[in-house]
């Protein structure tokens, strides 16, 4: 990385802080160098949004299916940050770094957000419009707009929710993308193996 390209605002220094005094000292380098930060984490940036506003850094909620950072945190604390950034004005996303489930849960980690202050539409615009804008290729990606790529999702049900969630088709740059998988796969080779179901 050229250190140049942070001053002149090329690249975004992405720093990764879920407490207070961890997102003080990156807020440092936005005060004094005038980089343009994103917070990694940012599991008690709710206590700071305000500040996060006034200095115009974004936010990446890692991992909201987890426990809050200090003891003394409501212990639903995490599902409720996205709110709070959101009332505050600030630029965020939802992300799932599970290493178990490598972002398989990122809508529901989006749907849990729902359930706890966002809109349906502020939720779903968290884990794709307003990550696109972070990454700096909203001009690309992340709304259905004419000259976007075309990446869509399509679910039967409520894509937030893992009870009705069924995801049918799936589309990058406007190409079908194929969905079978060995999950699948195995299913209906002991469906069939055990007559659960008809053929």
């Amino acid at each position: 990385m050229n250190p140049a390209n942070l001053l002149f605002k090329k690249q975004k220094l992405y720093v990764h802080a879920n407490t207070v005094k961890q997102m003080l000292i990156a807020l440092d380098f936005v005060k004094e160098f005038g980089f343009d930060v994103v917070i990694v984490g940012g599991s008690d940036s709710w206590q700071i949004a305000d500040l996060l506003k006034q200095n115009s850094v974004s936010v990446i909620l890692s991992q909201m299916h987890s426990l809050p950072t200090l003891p003394d945190d409501d212990v639903d604390q995490p599902y409720k940050t996205a709110a709070a950034l959101q009332k505050a004005g600030v630029v965020y996303c939802i992300s799932d770094n599970d290493a178990q489930t490598r972002g398989r849960n990122l809508a529901f980690n989006a749907g849990t957000a729902a359930n706890y202050g966002l809109t349906k539409e502020q939720a779903l615009q968290a884990i794709t419009l307003n990550a696109a804008r972070i990454l700096g290729i909203d001009d690309k990606a992340g709304s259905i707009e004419v000259g976007k790529d075309a990446n869509i999702v399509i679910s039967e049900g409520d894509i937030l929710d893992m009870r009705t969630s069924i995801v049918t088709d799936a589309y990058i740059q406007g190409r079908k993308i194929d969905l079978d998988n060995k999950h699948k796969q195995l299913n209906e080779r002991y469906q069939h193996k055990y007559k659960l179901k008809d053929f």
